[in-house]
């Protein structure tokens, strides 16, 4: 019970936070921010694995954050985590800000993608569990480590969710764990004027462990978080039932909690008070940016914890470099981004083929030679040509992911948004392939591994308006 208090103490103190960025920055999204705090809280305080010192640690857990208009939170914590300073939460939505509207990829303050599109920041979740799984299956357990994912209703309801949803049940990735902050308002409505789904029962189908539970109680968000990561043969989505804009109050002190309006604006324009608010959640109206005694002590325990848990690691990742040299070298090459020297001039290519032969030819070459590579395709391996890699060596399976290839079905956003989360995990090179035409499916992905600089490859065959019998839907 001590425990659970001083867990919703620290997620009030978020909250606290939140409120208060927004206040100052006059824009912002306060409420759902303040309803996810108490995950976000406990995931941080308790169970994320990563280095205090060394944030580019490959076996640190990953959090991706789906809804980036929820940054305020993810700031909120990772302040408290010690990745930024109060000066910086009060520069929230200011130009040249570190605090940014929406995260902005930057791994050395804990923030593992861009996020703001919605559906996309889970997916490239499902995409780094799935790197994870294929290193995993080279070097062993040595490599292993959980990776979390946050998502709202929204991107519940984006049409990419599908495809992720698909997949990752399909793969049985046990190693992701998924929080829906379940708190059935959105910007312009509540989710019941636009939505009758059975989420559950949807992921449930997908072969995803549910667990449902109370997303503001602590102790149970503990529990949810333990079972998922004893869960070894799917992955699990905890459905937490949250309270839009938590803790706030009129200027009457009634409750002004579950309401639309706090969503995207400063609490003192949705009809909710700012000062009552944070008075009510344990802060100083006059002086809201301060983190509470009992919330600091909270994060130094959990930063002693990790030393511990980090440093454990560590000698069981030398041990096993001393015992495996050349696996490790390896190791290293892969996330170091160094690619083998391959001599495409010897590359032998049959007179007058196509393009799309000529380059199925030379990715059966980086199949053999670049042993980190993963290919993908949206169901059309065999007309893309990427069969040419798929021809040495095998697609992934249900807990198989000693192949190197991922038959993504006919859902080429999902396809390239997953690619982009492989390569925000590392050590992996990727590229996916569709016709051309249908790269327009995969633009919103395409931007975003641009933005965060991502060095992503696609093969967009079938490029020419001579493409013949197919037609003019198949044409650019």
């Amino acid at each position: 019970m001590m425990d659970s208090t001083k867990l919703t103490k620290a997620a009030d103190n978020v909250r606290v936070l939140i409120a208060a960025m927004v206040e100052k920055a006059k824009s912002g999204h306060p409420g759902g921010s303040m309803g996810g705090a108490d995950f976000t809280n406990v995931l941080y305080s308790k169970y994320l694995v990563y280095d205090p010192e060394d944030p580019r640690w490959f076996c640190r857990d990953r959090f991706f954050l789906d809804p980036g208009h929820m940054s305020p939170m993810l700031y909120g914590v990772l302040a408290l985590a010690g990745k930024f300073s109060i000066d910086e939460l009060k520069e929230f939505r200011q130009w040249g800000s570190v605090t940014s509207g929406h995260p902005e990829l930057d791994v050395e303050r804990g923030i593992e993608n861009s996020s703001g599109p919605l559906g996309q920041g889970h997916v490239m979740a499902v995409g780094s569990a799935i790197a994870e799984r294929f290193l995993v299956a080279q070097f062993g357990e040595v490599v292993s480590h959980k990776t979390y994912a946050f998502i709202s209703d929204g991107g519940i309801q984006e049409e990419i969710s599908q495809g992720a949803g698909r997949i990752a049940g399909y793969l049985g990735l046990s190693n992701l764990i998924m929080f829906y902050d379940s708190n059935s308002i959105q910007l312009s409505t509540s989710t019941g004027e636009v939505t009758s789904e059975d989420t559950a029962a949807k992921y449930r189908a997908w072969n995803w462990n549910v667990i449902e539970i109370d997303g503001t109680d602590a102790a149970a968000i503990c529990s949810a978080i333990e079972a998922a990561q004893n869960e070894k043969e799917r992955p699990t989505l905890i459905i937490g039932r949250t309270i839009m804009g938590k803790g706030c109050l009129t200027a009457e002190g009634e409750n002004f909690e579950n309401q639309c309006s706090t969503h995207g604006q400063p609490l003192s324009k949705s009809g909710a008070s700012f000062e009552k608010t944070v008075e009510n959640l344990g802060g100083n109206p006059a002086d809201p940016f301060v983190i509470f005694p009992e919330t600091e002590a909270l994060y130094a325990a959990r930063r002693e914890e990790l030393r511990r848990i980090v440093a454990e690691r560590k000698a069981q990742q030398a041990a096993w470099e001393k015992a495996n040299p050349e696996q490790a070298e390896q190791l290293r090459q892969f996330f170091a981004n160094e690619i083998p020297a391959i001599d495409f001039g010897a590359i032998e290519f049959k007179p007058n083929i196509a393009t799309r032969t000529a380059s199925s030819t030379v990715l059966s070459t980086l199949a053999v030679e670049c042993k980190n590579m993963i290919v993908s395709s949206a169901d059309l391996a065999n007309s893309d040509k990427t069969d040419g890699f798929l021809k040495k060596t095998h697609a992934f399976a249900p807990g198989d992911f000693t192949g190197a290839f991922l038959q993504a079905g006919v859902s080429e956003l999902t396809m390239a948004a997953i690619i982009n989360g492989m390569l925000l995990h590392g050590g992996v090179q990727a590229a996916c392939g569709t016709f051309f035409v249908f790269s327009d499916y995969m633009k919103p992905a395409v931007r975003m591994a641009a933005l965060m600089e991502l060095p992503a490859k696609y093969v967009w065959t079938h490029d020419a308006f001579r493409v013949g019998e197919d037609g003019p839907t198949h044409e650019p």
